[in-house]
């Protein structure tokens, strides 16, 4: 059976992703999100929660390879072949490590992306199997996306 990663930070990426919830329930398939006070909300019954790290933070690099392990020991147990996420900072280790475990990646550039593409799109962009951006505007930074208009 197909296995779906879905992941995203926590906040508005996490309730964007929340409206895949239909698609999670046909196939088998697990979260991975940032843990604080957005933990409310169930995607999934497989869930796993990981540091909420900012780019700013003076110890960031130790952070961030941290998190590297953690989403690596996750990825190896369950071993997606899709990875789906709507960004921020958790998206971009999970596609790269998910890369090497010959996962497909899904990119959904968030709805509040109008005008101007995310850190995140920009770094996923070029390893993600299918780029999904919901605004037109937003083709001019990432021509081979897919425009589907707002999905949420």
């Amino acid at each position: 059976m197909t296995k779906v990663c879905f992941v995203s930070s926590s906040g508005g990426h996490l309730k964007e992703l929340f409206g895949l919830k239909e698609l999670s329930r046909e196939y088998e398939s697990f979260l991975i999100t940032e843990k604080d006070e957005f933990n409310n909300i169930i995607f999934e019954d497989k869930q796993y929660y990981v540091r909420k790290i900012d780019r700013k933070e003076r110890k960031f690099l130790f952070h961030f390879f941290v998190l590297l392990f953690k989403i690596f020991k996750i990825l190896w147990k369950e071993k997606p072949d899709f990875i789906i996420t709507t960004g921020a900072l958790i998206g971009f280790p999970t596609c790269l490590l998910g890369k090497l475990f010959r996962a497909k990646i899904i990119y959904i550039e968030s709805f509040a992306r109008i005008n101007n593409p995310s850190l995140t799109g920009k770094l996923v962009y070029r390893i993600s199997d299918l780029f999904i951006v919901q605004w037109k505007d937003l083709l001019k930074f990432y021509p081979k996306a897919v425009y589907y208009g707002g999905i949420f």
